[in-house]
C-alpha cells in the first residue's frame, strides 16, 4: 500500500515539475518568437534588439525597446492592446502606424519587449 501511495506521489510531483518547466520552456520560446518579429517588423523604426542588423529607417528613431522597457505604467496586455491598435490619425500623424498584428503576436513581441526590463 505505502509503494502505491509513494509512486502516486511521485508521479504528481513529477506531473507538477514538468508542467512548471513546459510552462518556463513555452514563456522563452514566446520571448524568441517576440525577438524575431521585432528584428522583422519593428526594427524600421526602433532599435528593436541589439542584434539587429539594420539601422532604424526612421530619424530619428522611435524610442528604443530597451528604454519602452522600463517604463513602470507597462504590462503585458497593455503593450498588447498598443500593438494591436492603430496609433496614427489625422491628429497624431506621427503616430505608430497600425502594424496588423494577429493577437498572438502581438502578445510574442509584448513578451520580448518585457523581457528586456532590467537590461
Amino acid at each position: 500500500m505505502r509503494t502505491a501511495l509513494g509512486t502516486v506521489v511521485a508521479a504528481i510531483l513529477c506531473a507538477g515539475l514538468y508542467s512548471a518547466w513546459s510552462q518556463t520552456d513555452d514563456a522563452a520560446e514566446e520571448v524568441q518568437k517576440g525577438h524575431r518579429l521585432a528584428v522583422a517588423v519593428c526594427a524600421i523604426c526602433h532599435v528593436a534588439a541589439d542584434d539587429q542588423e539594420t539601422h532604424p529607417l526612421l530619424q530619428p528613431p522611435a524610442p528604443p525597446f530597451k528604454e519602452i522597457a522600463q517604463r513602470k505604467d507597462l504590462d503585458g496586455a497593455t503593450l498588447e492592446k498598443f500593438l494591436t491598435t492603430t496609433h496614427r490619425d489625422l491628429v497624431t500623424q506621427k503616430g505608430m502606424p497600425n502594424l496588423n498584428l494577429a493577437d498572438f503576436q502581438a502578445k510574442q513581441v509584448a513578451a520580448y519587449l518585457l523581457s528586456l526590463r532590467g537590461h
